[in-house]
């Protein structure tokens, strides 16, 4: 029985030659979806790092400018 690469990927993590065996694909396949989904993973982060950064710099502004009075 195989699994999608999604399901190996979350159950294995970076180990490309246990993802290939369990998706029935080439590890060198298995090493470049790994890197696809790499590239998705650091983009949804820096999404959420940018919005924590411009949620947070608000937030200390809004307090500065009460700080002031």
């Amino acid at each position: 029985m195989t699994i999608t690469f999604l399901e190996a990927y979350t159950l294995y993590g970076r180990d490309s030659a246990a993802i290939a065996k369990a998706c029935g694909i080439d590890e060198s396949e298995a090493y470049n979806r790994m890197a696809a989904q790499a590239d998705i993973d650091h983009e949804k982060l820096s999404a959420e790092a940018r919005a924590w950064r411009d949620r947070n710099r608000d937030l200390c502004a809004s307090l500065f400018r009460e700080a002031r009075g």
